[in-house]
């Protein structure tokens, strides 16, 4: 039930707030490259610094930063526009559920799935290369197509 409420929440959220989805979408791709380069390191060393801390914790931290914080805060300071219509509705739904893919394992380690959630988690993880370049392909379109 937990990834179906997040699955809507970002929905809900990426289709009525108005904003153009591209440079956040482009941010979370950029977020998770990074944190597959540079993630367990930099928690290692936050870990070091803060050892009262669990490693885990901390990793799940930076991970739902590069790949969930930052591209929100970008997507909600970018200006009011972006696609509309029956590409709107396309847009909010892939930027969503490749957000509820990545997080899905994450949400997974500290909240229990119930069988319609390991469902939908295994069918988005298996299309999620997929999503990732529609993802990129709409964000990359988000862009061209943006007029100040």
């Amino acid at each position: 039930m937990i990834l179906i409420a997040l699955l809507v929440g970002l929905f809900v959220l990426f289709f009525f707030i108005r904003h153009h989805t591209g440079p956040a979408h482009l941010a979370m791709i950029a977020g998770l490259s990074v944190y597959q380069m540079f993630g367990t390191d930099f928690a290692g060393w936050i870990h070091k610094a803060i050892s009262g801390f669990p490693l885990e914790i901390i990793q799940s931290g930076v991970f739902i930063t590069l790949i969930l914080v930052f591209p929100l805060l970008l997507y909600l300071r970018s200006s009011r526009g972006g696609m509309f219509g029956i590409l709107r509705i396309g847009e909010a739904a892939v930027f969503a559920a490749l957000l509820t893919a990545l997080l899905s394992t994450t949400v997974s380690q500290y909240i229990g799935f119930d069988q319609i959630s390991v469902q939908i988690a295994g069918f988005i993880k298996s299309i999620e290369g997929p999503l990732v370049l529609v993802g990129v392909l709409t964000a990359y379109f988000d862009l061209l197509m943006y007029h100040d």
